[in-house]
């Protein structure tokens, strides 16, 4: 919040602090909805723009960080609707999921990995909005508060949504 008001108040050095703070998570984000990391740094730069002009609207009712992932979440909607290009839900977070911890039973493992690699192509296929609701609850970890406000809809909205998609993913997953 210092920085915030250090800003506010044209201390440019304290906005440096919050991107050097923020910059990585917002590029996580809208990596996973942009389809190039070209365009996934692009948008972060001009999230960073946006969220600087108007930061002076910045209330502290949420989280710093939560008023950022929505501007994030916009901004790269925005992006995906002007260039008709379709984005990779959070793929860089699967791969390092992938890739971590052991098990014994090779076997089962493999298996596993193919379990996997099936429900990454079908989260890759959803609509960008819906593969956002499946990055920021279950990928990023957010609260459902948090998620309803970055997407822009309501608490219950946000829930009924996540549900529904879980459902299509499960039923596609059975259809496999």
């Amino acid at each position: 919040m210092a920085d915030i008001q250090r800003t506010l108040s044209g201390d440019a050095r304290a906005y440096g602090a919050l991107v050097d703070k923020y910059q990585s998570l917002v590029f996580v984000l809208v990596r996973g909805i942009c389809k190039t990391t070209a365009d996934a740094q692009e948008v972060t730069q001009d999230v960073f723009l946006k969220a600087y002009e108007q930061l002076h609207t910045f209330k502290g009712t949420a989280s710093f960080r939560t008023w950022l992932y929505r501007i994030a979440y916009n901004t790269a909607i925005s992006h995906i609707r002007k260039t008709k290009s379709r984005g990779k839900a959070g793929e860089a977070y699967m791969q390092e999921v992938m890739h971590t911890g052991s098990s014994i039973d090779e076997e089962h493992d493999s298996e596993r990995e193919a379990k996997y690699d099936k429900i990454r192509q079908l989260v890759e296929e959803l609509p960008a909005a819906e593969r956002m609701l499946i990055e920021l609850y279950y990928y990023k970890e957010l609260k459902m508060e948090e998620v309803a406000y970055i997407c822009g809809m309501t608490v219950s909205n946000a829930k009924v949504r996540i549900f529904r998609i879980r459902q299509k993913l499960q039923e596609a997953m059975t259809a496999a």
